[in-house]
């Protein structure tokens, strides 16, 4: 096989060599540069095209189709400034250890720094938040050019998965010189037909594969069981990157398993789903804490593993919030919790956790017969239990009420790497691409954020559920709110005083206004039959709503002392 000029024949063997990676998904902005590359995955059939028109909302889709799947996403976008509107979603991919692929193209090295259109320093431009940065071209015309770029394309997938390292974002940047499209002579440049083929493996093998294993330690295997057995008030905390079998290693060991939002855990019944508010008691107080992954966005839970309570975390990321973590364990998860069971003797229930076990029935009784209406907290808990498999939230109050009030949680997708509320809207788009139609509990200001994202084509199915508050819900919690005065308005709750019905018809997209809790419900439900995107609006009162956060803890509090 030949091409018609070399910018074509980098561009399908990039291309090429991603999809024998395991890539699936690219989303892509339109530009001129990058040409080549998008007419290169626009070819294939085993790899399926997003187009976006910002490039913010693109890298956010493919984000969002990462996190879901588990799989690397790419993003492509042209030159210059396109590209630096990815950081956003790099720095959360960063964060929250997803394989995101950026693939820029660029202009090559003789255009940089001499005033050329669309041009910057591109290469390395995301600086230590990517796990490697290469560059490949202007093609040569060499015949082990081809062999190179899937090296190298080889390379950045591995760094993306952790081969080496933590997974993550890695940028490929592509040169190119003009002919981009595929003719030799495009009526303003030219170049010679390119004679080298593609030479790949045989039976569509990646050039070369890697194989990750995280394994525990044996000493840090010794160590834990040590302290296990030691401990006589053990408290799990499964948090974000949390796996089904350590609920099993919570009965192995009779301990109680407090189980996060994010845990993805809470629709196990043999779980804590009020953990935040049980933390409240001095009765819940551990005296070891075996942690998977991050705690999640409770104050009472971040209080206690920044406690001087023994702890010891099990993860790739370094979670220490409070500076008082024991012990590390750098482990897949699944492999520490087998070796764990294998190390340490079945032990028997005890008061402790019995109590636990109480105490949850008691107080998630107690708050689900109050958890009526419209207010966000009833919302929260209600999007938790309509979601399906997943349920997409946005950063501030919706992951907090979900946190507090959503006890019968499917798996959650949110921007927690970094916890901005940007890109919620493509982010729950791609979630929705990679794992099927969705429900995504999202804040007005977030959604208006993002509003871009729902550009994007095709648009993936997808039920937003709107708390519209007229701002930032979050600022009346903070001493802001208190300390500020008449500015509060203006510099922090920022209303932003628009209709969302009218963003609705702008955008095609399903509109519902909810007045009453039960219709609810029977909104999402509509909208899912109807089919496409939509949004679900319901409006809250930001005063209203601190009143009715004080008064479920009231409620909790009661329960909990009348034990």
């Amino acid at each position: 096989m030949t091409y018609p000029n070399p910018s074509t024949a980098l561009a399908d063997i990039v291309v090429d060599e991603l999809s024998r990676s395991g890539v699936r998904v690219v989303v892509a902005a339109p530009g001129s540069r990058s040409t080549a590359l998008i007419l290169a995955v626009a070819a294939r059939s085993d790899v399926d095209l997003v187009i976006a028109i910002d490039e913010r909302s693109a890298g956010f889709h493919a984000l969002g189709w990462a996190k879901a799947s588990g799989a690397a996403a790419a993003v492509l976008t042209t030159s210059g400034t396109a590209v630096a509107n990815l950081m956003p979603a790099v720095v959360e991919a960063d964060a929250a250890g997803v394989p995101l692929i950026v693939l820029s193209a660029d202009r090559s090295a003789e255009m940089r720094s001499v005033g050329a259109n669309q041009t910057i320093d591109q290469p390395g431009m995301f600086g230590r938040f990517t796990r490697r940065s290469v560059e490949l071209g202007p093609a040569e015309y060499e015949a082990a050019a081809p062999r190179w770029w899937r090296s190298a394309v080889s390379q950045a997938l591995a760094s993306a998965s952790g081969w080496n390292g933590r997974p993550g974002p890695v940028q490929i940047d592509v040169a190119f010189r003009e002919p981009t499209v595929g003719v030799s002579d495009d009526g303003r440049s030219s170049a010679e037909p390119y004679p080298f083929g593609r030479s790949g493996r045989a039976d569509a093998r990646q050039w070369t594969e890697t194989a990750v294993h995280r394994s525990p330690a044996p000493e840090s295997v010794t160590r834990l069981s040590q302290a296990v057995l030691s401990a006589e008030r053990g408290l799990i905390l499964a948090g974000d990157g949390s796996v089904p079998s350590v609920v099993a290693l919570g009965g192995h060991l009779g301990w109680p398993v407090v189980a996060t939002a994010e845990s993805g855990l809470r629709r196990d019944d043999d779980v804590i789903a009020t953990g935040h508010h049980l933390l409240a008691s001095e009765h819940a107080r551990p005296d070891l804490i075996l942690r998977f992954g991050t705690p999640g966005p409770s104050r009472r839970l971040i209080d206690l593993v920044s406690s001087e309570i023994p702890q010891a975390v099990v993860g790739d990321r370094w979670s220490d919030p409070g500076r008082m973590v024991d012990l590390l364990v750098d482990a897949d998860p699944a492999a520490l919790v087998a070796a764990l069971t294998e190390a340490v003797p079945r032990g028997a229930g005890s008061p402790w956790s019995e109590w636990w076990s109480r105490a949850d029935g008691a107080v998630r009784g107690a708050l689900e017969a109050e958890l009526t209406g419209t207010s966000e907290p009833a919302v929260a808990a209600q999007a938790a239990r309509l979601a399906a498999d997943y349920l997409v939230v946005a950063s501030s109050m919706p992951i907090r009420d979900v946190e507090a009030y959503g006890f019968d949680t499917p798996r959650v997708i949110a921007n927690r790497g970094a916890s901005g509320i940007d890109g919620i809207v493509s982010l729950a788009q791609g979630a929705a691409g990679a794992a099927g139609p969705g429900t995504a509990l999202v804040g007005d200001l977030s959604l208006l954020h993002d509003a871009n994202g729902f550009l994007t084509n095709p648009r993936p199915e997808c039920v937003f559920v709107v708390v519209d508050n007229g701002g930032g819900g979050i600022f009346s919690f903070l001493p802001q709110a208190e300390h500020v005065g008449g500015d509060f308005e203006r510099l922090f709750a920022t209303p932003p005083d628009r209709d969302l019905s009218i963003l609705a018809e702008f955008h095609g997209l399903g509109h519902r206004l909810v007045t009453e809790g039960g219709d609810l419900g029977t909104a999402v439900a509509e909208m899912r039959a109807a089919g496409g995107c939509g949004l679900v609006v319901v409006k809250s009162d930001r005063t209203d709503n601190v009143g009715e956060h004080r008064r479920l803890e009231r409620v909790a509090s009661d329960a909990l002392a009348a034990m």
